[in-house]
Protein backbone atom coordinates (compact mmCIF):
# COMPACT_ATOMS: atom_id res chain seq x y z
CA UNK A 1 0.00 0.00 0.00
CA UNK A 2 2.67 2.34 0.59
CA UNK A 3 4.19 1.98 -2.66
CA UNK A 4 1.23 2.65 -4.56
CA UNK A 5 0.70 5.96 -2.09
CA UNK A 6 4.48 7.13 -3.09
CA UNK A 7 3.76 6.12 -6.90
CA UNK A 8 0.87 8.10 -6.72
CA UNK A 9 2.59 11.01 -5.12
CA UNK A 10 5.32 10.75 -7.42
CA UNK A 11 3.52 10.47 -10.38
CA UNK A 12 0.55 13.30 -9.27
CA UNK A 13 4.29 15.27 -8.88
CA UNK A 14 5.55 14.90 -12.25
CA UNK A 15 2.28 15.90 -13.88
CA UNK A 16 1.92 18.87 -11.65
CA UNK A 17 5.11 20.22 -12.06
CA UNK A 18 5.03 21.69 -15.20
CA UNK A 19 2.18 24.01 -13.67
CA UNK A 20 4.25 25.30 -10.80
CA UNK A 21 6.98 26.39 -14.39
CA UNK A 22 4.66 27.66 -16.41
CA UNK A 23 3.79 31.12 -16.89
CA UNK A 24 0.25 31.19 -17.94
CA UNK A 25 -0.57 34.64 -18.47
CA UNK A 26 3.34 35.54 -19.24
CA UNK A 27 2.59 38.80 -16.40
CA UNK A 28 6.44 38.69 -15.37
CA UNK A 29 9.80 37.44 -16.44
CA UNK A 30 10.55 37.43 -12.98
CA UNK A 31 8.68 34.81 -12.08
CA UNK A 32 9.65 32.56 -9.56
CA UNK A 33 8.63 28.72 -9.59
CA UNK A 34 7.54 27.41 -6.36
CA UNK A 35 10.09 25.53 -4.46
CA UNK A 36 8.88 21.46 -4.50
CA UNK A 37 10.02 20.07 -1.27
CA UNK A 38 12.60 17.01 -1.80
CA UNK A 39 11.47 13.42 -0.48
CA UNK A 40 10.21 10.49 -1.67
CA UNK A 41 7.85 12.09 -4.33
CA UNK A 42 11.01 13.92 -5.83
CA UNK A 43 13.12 10.40 -6.07
CA UNK A 44 10.26 8.89 -7.68
CA UNK A 45 9.70 12.00 -10.56
CA UNK A 46 13.89 11.96 -10.73
CA UNK A 47 13.57 8.05 -11.25
CA UNK A 48 10.69 8.67 -13.69
CA UNK A 49 12.04 10.82 -15.74
CA UNK A 50 15.55 9.14 -16.16
CA UNK A 51 14.00 6.30 -16.94
CA UNK A 52 15.59 4.37 -14.23
CA UNK A 53 13.74 1.38 -12.47
CA UNK A 54 13.98 1.62 -9.09
CA UNK A 55 15.58 -0.87 -6.88
CA UNK A 56 12.99 -2.88 -5.44
CA UNK A 57 14.21 -5.83 -2.93
CA UNK A 58 11.40 -8.69 -4.14
CA UNK A 59 12.25 -10.26 -0.75
CA UNK A 60 10.51 -7.10 1.22
CA UNK A 61 7.31 -8.12 -0.90
CA UNK A 62 6.15 -11.53 1.23
CA UNK A 63 6.38 -14.69 0.50
CA UNK A 64 7.31 -16.83 -2.17
CA UNK A 65 5.23 -19.12 -4.36
CA UNK A 66 6.91 -21.79 -2.60
CA UNK A 67 6.40 -20.86 0.84
CA UNK A 68 3.26 -20.15 0.58
CA UNK A 69 2.48 -23.87 -1.13
CA UNK A 70 4.85 -25.37 2.09
CA UNK A 71 2.06 -23.44 4.10
CA UNK A 72 -0.52 -24.35 2.79
CA UNK A 73 0.66 -28.50 2.48
CA UNK A 74 1.08 -28.13 6.16
CA UNK A 75 -2.24 -26.46 6.89
CA UNK A 76 -3.77 -29.70 4.75
CA UNK A 77 -1.58 -32.05 6.78
CA UNK A 78 -3.09 -30.60 10.13
CA UNK A 79 -6.25 -31.21 9.09
CA UNK A 80 -7.43 -27.27 9.08
CA UNK A 81 -8.12 -27.36 4.85
CA UNK A 82 -11.04 -27.74 3.56
CA UNK A 83 -13.68 -26.50 5.70
CA UNK A 84 -16.99 -24.64 5.27
CA UNK A 85 -18.64 -21.97 6.77
CA UNK A 86 -20.62 -24.16 8.77
CA UNK A 87 -18.33 -25.57 10.61
CA UNK A 88 -15.67 -22.51 10.92
CA UNK A 89 -13.07 -23.14 13.18
CA UNK A 90 -13.34 -26.70 12.01
CA UNK A 91 -14.48 -29.28 14.88
CA UNK A 92 -11.95 -31.85 15.76
CA UNK A 93 -14.35 -34.98 13.54
CA UNK A 94 -13.26 -32.59 10.66
CA UNK A 95 -9.63 -32.47 11.39
CA UNK A 96 -10.08 -36.16 11.33
CA UNK A 97 -11.60 -36.79 8.74
CA UNK A 98 -9.48 -34.13 6.61
CA UNK A 99 -6.02 -35.78 7.82
CA UNK A 100 -7.40 -39.10 6.70
CA UNK A 101 -8.32 -37.62 3.35
CA UNK A 102 -4.62 -35.69 2.54
CA UNK A 103 -2.83 -38.69 3.90
CA UNK A 104 -4.68 -40.73 0.80
CA UNK A 105 -3.97 -38.70 -1.53
CA UNK A 106 -0.97 -36.91 -0.39
CA UNK A 107 1.42 -38.06 -2.91
CA UNK A 108 -0.15 -36.29 -5.74
CA UNK A 109 0.69 -33.03 -3.76
CA UNK A 110 4.42 -33.11 -3.39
Amino acid sequence: MKVRNVLGAGLLTAFLAPLAYADVAGTSSQHQPIQQPQGHAGTLHTIASSGAAPNVNPRSHGKTRAEVRQELLQAQRDGLIPTNDTDYPPSQRTVERNKARFAAFERHYE
